[in-house]
C-alpha cells in the first residue's frame, strides 16, 4: 500500500463547510467562606458537504444544524477543615441530520443507496457534590456523588433505494417515518479515594469511581443502552531536587466497561449503527518524568503500557469470509465474535522522549532548540481486520525558537514527522450496495515551516 501517492475516489476528495457561533461565560461571587459560581454557554453550528468513498461513492450531507446550551451553578467552600462543593448542571442539544449514500452508477444520473433525515433532542440534568475530609495532617479522604437524568426524543424519515435522482436532496420520494419511544434514564455515579501527602512535594493517592455515558438513538432510529464503567486508579506525584525543579509521576489504572457502545455496519441499505458490544477491560501503567539537567537543559519522557481487550463482543459484523472474499458475515447471517481481541486504537506501548536546550544570547534574547520523539507499538485502527493493522513506528519533531528580550513576539522554525511516517488514523470495512470496500485514512506527512507568535 503506497501511503504517499494513490488514486482518489472517482467522486473526488470531498469538502466540508461549517459555520459555528458560540458564547461562553463565567461569573464568580465571593461570599466569604463560600464561593458561588455560574458557568454557561450557548452554541449554534451548521455544516454541509460530502465525504468521498472508494471507489465511486460519496456521503452527501445536505445540512446538519446543531444547537446546544449548558448551565452549571456550583457552591464551594471550606467548613471545619472540610473542603466541599456541590451544584446542579443542565444540558440541552438539538441536532438534525439530512444525508445519503450516493453513487453515480445508480441510473444514468446517479442515485442513493440510502438517504435519511433525523431530528434528535437531548436534555440532561444532574446534581453533584464532593467533599475532602482530613483524617490527619497527611491523609485526606475524598468522596463524591452525582445523580444524572437523561431524556432523548427523535423522529426519522428513511427514503427507499432511489435510482436516477441525480445528486439532489431527496424530499418527495417514497419514504417511511419512525418516531421511537423516548429514551429516559437516570443513574448515580460515585467517587471514593484517599490522598496521602507525607510532605509538600509528594502525593500518593488511590481512588475508585464509576462512570456513565448516556444511551440514545443511532442513525437508523435504533435505541442503544447507556455505557457504564468502574475505574480504579492509584499512583504517586513527586517533585524533588533543588526548588522542586524535577518531576516524576506514576499511575496504574483498571477500567471495567459494561454495555460498551460500538459503531458497526449491519445493513448497507441503512448505514452505520450503534449497539452495545458487551464488556471490555482496559488496564495499564503510565509514568512520566521531567528532569532539569541544568539551568538551560531539560529532559522529559513518558512511558505508557496499555492492555485493552473486549471481554464480550458478539454481533453481526461486516467481516470478510476467508474462503470467499466476496461474501461477508452479513451475507451469511453469521455473528462475529471479537471477544479477547484488542480494542481499536490502543497500542500496547507508547513512549515519548524530549530534550530542550536553551542558549542565552544576552541582550539579543534566547534561542531554544527542541527535539521530541514518540514511539507507538502496533495497533488496529478497526476491530482486528488484518488490513487495519498499523505496524510499530516512530515520529520525531524538531524546532528552533527565538525570543528577543523585552519583546512580545517569538519566531520558530519547525519540522514535524521527520521520518515522514504516515500511520493509519482510520480504517474500516464498509459494504455499499454490492461493493465490499475497505477505507483508510493516514496521518500527515513530513511538514515544516516558520511560525510567528505574538503575546498581547
Amino acid at each position: 500500500m503506497d501511503r504517499y501517492v494513490y488514486d482518489s475516489p472517482q467522486t473526488g476528495v470531498g469538502y466540508t463547510n461549517q459555520n459555528s457561533d458560540a458564547v461562553r461565560g463565567r461569573i464568580t461571587y465571593d461570599l466569604g467562606d463560600v464561593q458561588l459560581n455560574y458557568i454557561g454557554g450557548y452554541r449554534e453550528a451548521f455544516s454541509e458537504g460530502y465525504v468521498a468513498l472508494s471507489p465511486g461513492y460519496l456521503t452527501r450531507n445536505w445540512g446538519a444544524p446543531l444547537k446546544t446550551q449548558s448551565h452549571e451553578l456550583r457552591l464551594n467552600g471550606e467548613t471545619g477543615g472540610i473542603v466541599w462543593q456541590g451544584g446542579v448542571f443542565f444540558f440541552d442539544e438539538r441536532f438534525s441530520q439530512n444525508q445519503g449514500l450516493y453513487s453515480p452508477r445508480i441510473g444514468p444520473n446517479g442515485g442513493y443507496v440510502n438517504f435519511f433525515k433525523g431530528n434528535v433532542e437531548s436534555t440532561s440534568w444532574s446534581g453533584f457534590g464532593q467533599v475532602e475530609v482530613p483524617l490527619g495532617e497527611q491523609l485526606t479522604a475524598v468522596g463524591g456523588l452525582r445523580y444524572t437524568r437523561d431524556k432523548r426524543t427523535a423522529n426519522f424519515k428513511f427514503f427507499n433505494f432511489a435510482a436516477n435522482t441525480g445528486l439532489i436532496e431527496l424530499t418527495n420520494q417514497p419514504a417511511r417515518t419512525l418516531t421511537p419511544t423516548p429514551f429516559k434514564d437516570e443513574n448515580v455515579t460515585w467517587l471514593a479515594g484517599l490522598n496521602y501527602k507525607p510532605n509538600a512535594d509528594t502525593l500518593i493517592y488511590a481512588k475508585a469511581s464509576t462512570g456513565y455515558k448516556g444511551g440514545g438513538f443511532d442513525g437508523t432510529g435504533t435505541l442503544y443502552k447507556p455505557e457504564k464503567n468502574t475505574a480504579y486508579e492509584g499512583g504517586a506525584k513527586l517533585n524533588f531536587g533543588p526548588t522542586s525543579q524535577h518531576l516524576f509521576n506514576v499511575a496504574a489504572f483498571y477500567y471495567n466497561y459494561r454495555d460498551l457502545q460500538t459503531d458497526i455496519l449491519v445493513d448497507p441499505a441503512a448505514g452505520a449503527q450503534t449497539f452495545n458490544a458487551g464488556k471490555a477491560t482496559i488496564w495499564g501503567i503510565e509514568a512520566e518524568a521531567r528532569i532539569k539537567l541544568s539551568r538551560f537543559d531539560t529532559f522529559h519522557a513518558s512511558v505508557n503500557y496499555l492492555n485493552a481487550k473486549y471481554d464480550e463482543f458478539f454481533g453481526t459484523y461486516a467481516v470478510q469470509d476467508p474462503a470467499n472474499p466476496n461474501r461477508t458475515a452479513l451475507d451469511a447471517g453469521d455473528r462475529a465474535d471479537l471477544s479477547g481481541q484488542r480494542i481499536p486504537q490502543t497500542p500496547e506501548w507508547v513512549i515519548y522522549i524530549g530534550y530542550d536546550k536553551e542558549f542565552d544570547l544576552g541582550s539579543a534574547g534566547s534561542l531554544t532548540a527542541s527535539v521530541f520523539s514518540r514511539f507507538k507499538s502496533s495497533y488496529f485502527a478497526a476491530p482486528n481486520y488484518r488490513d487495519a493493522e498499523q505496524q510499530a513506528y516512530t515520529q520525531t519533531d524538531l524546532s528552533l525558537e527565538y525570543k528577543p528580550v523585552n519583546r512580545n513576539f517569538t519566531v520558530q522554525a519547525f519540522v514535524r514527522n521527520l521520518e515522514n511516517t504516515r500511520p493509519l488514523t482510520y480504517a474500516n470495512f464498509v459494504a455499499a450496495a454490492q461493493d465490499d470496500i475497505f477505507n483508510w485514512q493516514f496521518g500527515d506527512p513530513r511538514t515544516y515551516g516558520v511560525r510567528v507568535g505574538v503575546n498581547f
